[in-house]
């Protein structure tokens, strides 16, 4: 069993289609089918079950796929450690970020990394905090900034970075109709909030629910960026992280504090345990503590 089949057998498995996988490997179909053959006999298993002109995974291919996709970032995460300590820093740095920091800090984090850092290749990615836990559980990211989960992750550790306390948020001009949405009292406003699937919604919505607030008429946006912009615009609120009041452009916006109604959110670090470390993340990770923390 060789590192080459793993290579193989993973972009067929994302193919799903034997002579396409060939083109993309640069090798003749019958030498690909041949060393899958070679895969499977050694494994004692199909990996693949033909559809026509296609193949589909099969049930022990998945969980092959699974655990080659470890191996495999495992040994290119090693490959970049060691050309590290050759040339230097450099290579690529992989960070999945949550919205609310993506939005608020990754220009900063980006520009004093690249400082120090200006030969490291740096990808910043937004994405869902499920995700970004299952990348840096996978190892398709180095470093992820997300929410803290229970009292601990499994397979990861998990750094506090800072608290993010909340705030119901308006237009100068609905100030005192915003006030009335706090007392739990009828109003005329719209609420602009993000989808139901991000977790940010799902404490909104908890808090409507906890404190009997009145909300029949709601905007979804999946941009914290567009809603901040179409509150300031019309006669609505919305509630976020307290941070995004600065986001507010030329007309200032109204800020009311949440912190006695919603519980601050942990936002941290996420890095897998027992894995070899880019000397890059060892660097990020210092300039996201110096950035971050404490905010």
């Amino acid at each position: 069993m060789e590192l080459r089949h793993f290579r193989y057998f993973k972009v067929v498995a994302e193919l799903q289609h034997f002579h396409q996988a060939a083109d993309a490997l640069c090798i003749s179909q019958p030498a690909l089918s041949n060393q899958i053959k070679q895969f499977e006999d050694e494994l004692g298993t199909k990996l693949f079950n033909r559809v026509g002109r296609r193949v589909e995974i099969s049930e022990a291919g998945s969980l092959v796929l699974t655990s080659i996709t470890h191996i495999l970032n495992d040994v290119d995460r090693m490959k970049d450690a060691v050309a590290e300590i050759h040339s230097g820093v450099a290579g690529t740095l992989r960070v999945g970020v949550i919205q609310s920091v993506n939005a608020l800090y990754t220009q900063e984090l980006a520009l004093a990394f690249d400082s120090i850092c200006p030969n490291v290749a740096l990808s910043i990615e937004e994405l869902s905090n499920d995700e970004i836990t299952t990348k840096v559980e996978q190892g398709e990211l180095d470093i992820g900034i997300g929410f803290a989960h229970g009292p601990v992750y499994k397979h990861l550790a998990f750094t506090e970075l800072f608290k993010e306390k909340w705030s119901l948020i308006c237009s100068l001009s609905q100030a005192n109709s915003a006030k009335r949405v706090l007392n739990g009292e009828s109003h005329d406003l719209k609420a602009i909030l993000l989808p139901n699937h991000f977790e940010t919604r799902r404490i909104v919505n908890k808090y409507f629910l906890e404190h009997n607030i009145p909300v029949n008429n709601i905007t979804e946006l999946n941009s914290i960026i567009r809603i901040l912009a179409f509150v300031r615009s019309s006669r609505s609120f919305t509630i976020l992280p307290s941070s995004f009041a600065a986001l507010s452009g030329i007309e200032p916006l109204q800020s009311f504090d949440l912190s006695s109604a919603i519980t601050p959110r942990v936002v941290g670090m996420l890095q897998a345990q027992d894995r070899v470390t880019k000397r890059s993340a060892s660097l990020f990770v210092e300039v996201l503590t110096e950035q971050l923390s404490g905010i």
